[in-house]
């Protein structure tokens, strides 16, 4: 029965994604025939089950027939997918999961088109999916240029629980409304992360000795730059280190959404309608 049926399903996945056999058999280094043969009932040596799975960009449980939800350990298994492939391309496989998830949210099951098959039938534009419900919310940027995932459940007594007091939250935006702070973050995030001193602000942001003291003052109070003085030919010289803080790309990114609000959705689905947020 699982021949037939393995048989059966490299068929119906070929056909589907308009392939010929030569193309699978090119692929996976055998004969056409050999894949004939596997369409008419034979069986695939085993040791050719992965490659065959990565050529669809399935799982050899697909091949087979076997459903995810038979595993006992659902989240392992996701888990050791990832983690099997190499470093450099574990985010771009953690965005289809995403992918999937952000459809499941919606109610959609159907997971056949994989993130970059619906990104090639779109154009290049600001495309987003947003899932707003009563337990929570989602957004994701389907921009090519802007990728990311944004997923927060409703906690039990509300996110506005867990926010700061609206005061903190006025002295960080005014401090990144200055045009000099922004213009400094920049800089720093663009360049190779080591240790500077007053003297790349002032060059760089055509800025005066005093201004970039004032600025550095102030990324201070973020945390984001510490000092150190340093004793060179009997005269002190003060570095500045900058450290890093990936939440302000997430911040930028999401502020997108604040200054040109999403209106092209390839999926939106809204029933918080009634429900404030904070």
């Amino acid at each position: 029965m699982a021949t037939i049926s393995i048989g059966n399903n490299i068929a119906n996945l070929r056909k589907n994604k308009n392939i010929k056999q030569e193309e699978l058999a090119s692929f996976v280094g055998v004969s056409t025939q050999a894949v004939s043969k596997w369409e008419n009932g034979g069986m695939p040596d085993c040791e050719l089950l992965p490659k065959i799975a990565d050529f669809f960009n399935v799982s050899i449980d697909t091949l087979f027939s076997r459903r995810i939800e038979e595993y006992d350990d659902l989240k392992n298994a996701l888990a050791r997918s990832i983690a099997s492939i190499e470093q450099e391309k574990r985010f771009e496989i953690a965005m289809e999961y995403c992918w999937i998830i952000e459809k499941a949210l919606g109610g959609t099951i159907d997971n056949e088109k994989t993130l970059k098959e619906e990104l090639d039938i779109i154009d290049d534009g600001y495309h987003h999916s947003q899932m707003l419900f009563k337990s929570g919310f989602s957004s994701f940027s389907l921009m090519k240029k802007l990728p990311y995932f944004f997923i927060s459940p409703e906690p039990p007594l509300g996110w506005k629980n867990g926010l700061f007091e609206i005061e903190k939250y006025v002295n960080l935006f005014k401090l990144l409304g200055e045009r000099d702070i922004m213009n400094c973050l920049f800089l720093l995030y663009e360049r190779e992360n080591k240790p500077f001193t007053i003297k790349l602000l002032e060059d760089k942001l055509k800025i005066t000795e005093d201004c970039a003291k004032q600025i550095l003052n102030k990324l201070k109070s973020l945390d984001l730059i510490k000092e150190t003085e340093l004793e060179l030919d009997d005269a002190s010289i003060t570095l500045y280190n900058f450290n890093p803080n990936p939440a302000f790309i997430a911040l930028l990114a999401i502020a997108t959404e604040m200054i040109k609000r999403p209106n092209s959705f390839v999926y939106l689905c809204e029933s918080r309608s009634g429900k404030p947020y904070l």
